[in-house]
């Protein structure tokens, strides 16, 4: 719930309330006019691809009573609303962060935040899921981690909620580190440290540097501690140079707190892992996700869930019970004998190597098909970056490949000594290609960057498949 007296407290705020308006509180906010309920608070957000102000004559013929705009547009809608209750602030965005702030300050709840190059969203997922176990659990939506996420998520509060878990993410300096001034984490945990948004991060130093906002901010405020896996070495390292009594080191192949040993996958390609407990015994745990790096997002929610006191077999019964959010996240399916993993959520270079050892990892009686998409955001390190990944589908043996998008050229050029190597500027085509070369036992695997919408080819190609 939202008093409209915390709309008052807005620095700078200046509000036009009609004569009788009697709302005192809304159940909450919304930025998006097709989504807004009656009941909620309108915040008109001018963005990248759209403008809240076009829409505000919408929302009001919805029965909105509320709505946060620039103070200069005050004069103007008040004499066309009269019956709507006007704030205006210097910056919405900002003022949208801000009220999300000051709401979570009316609760005592933890925050834990976590972010990371790969592997974030599933992770805080998963943590969400463990920790749910024990507490009401308040997390963030897919993966909404922005300044606009973030916040709308924070708004969501409520006094049933005892744990807060959101993910942070970011692609400029100084995000991360704003991001927490809203909503203060006690605890932060970074999965790892790639090669993502290298147009504005350069390397994996100044990604680092970035998702390390997060350490940063916590050792700053000092009312909290930090998870480390130690198995990355940026995070090692930092680790080595900050660690602080209180603060919580995991991992699979260096002396931690928590250690732990894989065992295997199951025919899903779900891992299974043992963590190692005070007393040396171990005990399993198997993650119902696919892939080389569920392991690790696993391993730290488990960590998590031992650190803030969940039961043993509660932590096992959530990793083994979790379901995916997406339908684009790593998704495993089998039709006409051939098996479909759709990885079209993201990409970065990190990510598809990953992608590619858990292709490895299989036990695939037929052939891979490997669709590759353009992994964006990598600025004048893009050509190298794809042709790297060209050259790592060689390096690991694997004999078809077909790729999509002007960068992905450069995937297609530098692999060598391949059966089939095709590169594709549509994706019927593509498409077409590959259903030809299909036979039972084999996989289709797709991985490419949101933008590149690929999972318009994996669902065509499942759609036509008849073996």
């Amino acid at each position: 719930m939202i008093k409209v007296s915390q709309l008052k407290e807005l620095s700078g705020s200046k509000i036009w309330e009609p004569k009788g308006f009697s709302l005192k509180s809304f159940s909450s906010v919304g930025i998006d006019s097709r989504t807004v309920r009656k009941n909620e608070i309108f915040f008109a957000i001018k963005g990248e691809n759209t403008d809240g102000y076009k829409y505000i004559d919408n929302v009001l013929k919805k029965g909105i009573k509320a709505i946060v705009v620039n103070t200069s547009k005050i004069p103007e809608l008040k004499r066309k609303y009269k019956d709507a209750l006007i704030v205006g602030v210097k910056d919405t965005t900002l003022s949208l962060g801000e009220l999300a702030g000051n709401h979570l300050r009316r609760f005592n709840v933890p925050v834990l935040c976590i972010g990371g190059a790969n592997g974030k969203t599933t992770t805080k997922d998963l943590v969400a899921a463990v920790l749910s176990e024990k507490y009401k659990v308040l997390k963030t939506e897919g993966n909404l981690n922005n300044h606009i996420g973030l916040p709308l998520t924070l708004l969501k509060l409520n006094k049933s909620h005892q744990f807060c878990v959101l993910e942070v993410g970011t692609n400029h300096f100084g995000e991360i580190e704003y991001l927490c001034r809203i909503c203060r984490p006690n605890f932060g945990l970074v999965t790892n440290i790639g090669k993502e948004h290298l147009e504005f991060f350069k390397n994996e130093r100044g990604v680092a540097r970035a998702e390390f906002e997060l350490y940063d901010y916590i050792m700053k405020t000092g009312n909290g501690f930090c998870f480390y896996n130690l198995d990355d070495k940026y995070i090692r390292a930092y680790a080595r140079k900050n660690f602080i009594s209180g603060d919580v080191t995991y991992s699979y192949d260096h002396k931690a707190e928590f250690t732990a040993r894989f065992k295997g996958y199951n025919r899903k390609l779900q891992p299974e892992f043992e963590a190692r407990h005070n007393d040396g015994k171990y005990s399993s745990f198997k993650v119902s996700t696919f892939g080389r790096h569920s392991i690790y997002n696993g391993f730290a929610a488990y960590t998590a869930g031992m650190v803030f006191g969940v039961k043993l077999s509660d932590i096992k019964s959530a990793l083994k019970n979790f379901k995916l959010q997406s339908s684009k996240r790593m998704q495993v399916e089998v039709k006409s004998g051939i098996t479909f993993v759709n990885d079209t959520y993201n990409s970065n270079p990190g990510s598809v190597e990953m992608g590619l050892k858990s292709l490895k990892d299989m036990k695939i009686k037929g052939t891979a098909h490997i669709i590759l998409g353009d992994m964006l955001e990598l600025g004048s390190v893009s050509r190298r970056e794809h042709s790297a990944i060209g050259k790592l589908v060689s390096e690991m043996g694997f004999k078809k490949l077909y790729t999509f998008g002007s960068e992905s050229f450069h995937t297609s050029r530098s692999a060598k000594k391949l059966e089939v190597n095709l590169h594709f500027k549509d994706k019927e085509s593509l498409s077409r290609m590959v259903l030809s070369g299909l036979k039972k036992g084999d996989v289709v695997y797709v991985k490419g960057s949101r933008g590149m919408k690929l999972e318009e080819v994996i669902d065509t190609i499942k759609s036509k498949v008849n073996l």
